[in-house]
């Protein structure tokens, strides 16, 4: 990935993201491939000065989740697949519990 005054990603850059992930989604574990794979921000909201642009900053999603990872961090979409579990997975046949943190 380059970053001049234009962000530039090269096929590179998604092959080294792509194996680094071993060719599955970051959030869901499904199998990527060259057409249902999104490289989305891992932080979206950092700024420039911040590392937005950084190869760090992106990984791969199913392309079903594009319109969420664009503009949700990993983490608040993990709280947010939670929130809606809790609330209507039992009329799917779901269910989650909250793992005790160690110490606490």
């Amino acid at each position: 990935m380059r970053y001049n005054q234009e962000f530039r990603f090269f096929a590179e850059d998604f092959w080294n993201i792509f194996n680094k992930q071993k060719g599955l989604c970051f959030l869901t574990g499904r199998k990527l491939t060259e057409i249902n794979t999104e490289v989305e921000l891992v932080k979206p909201h950092l700024t420039k000065e911040d590392g937005r642009a950084d190869l760090s900053n992106h990984y791969m999603v199913d392309r079903d989740l594009k319109h969420l990872a664009r503009y949700l961090s990993a983490e608040e979409i993990v709280h947010l697949s939670a929130e809606i579990i809790s609330w209507r997975g039992k009329d799917y046949g779901y269910s989650i519990t909250k793992k005790k943190e160690k110490g606490k």
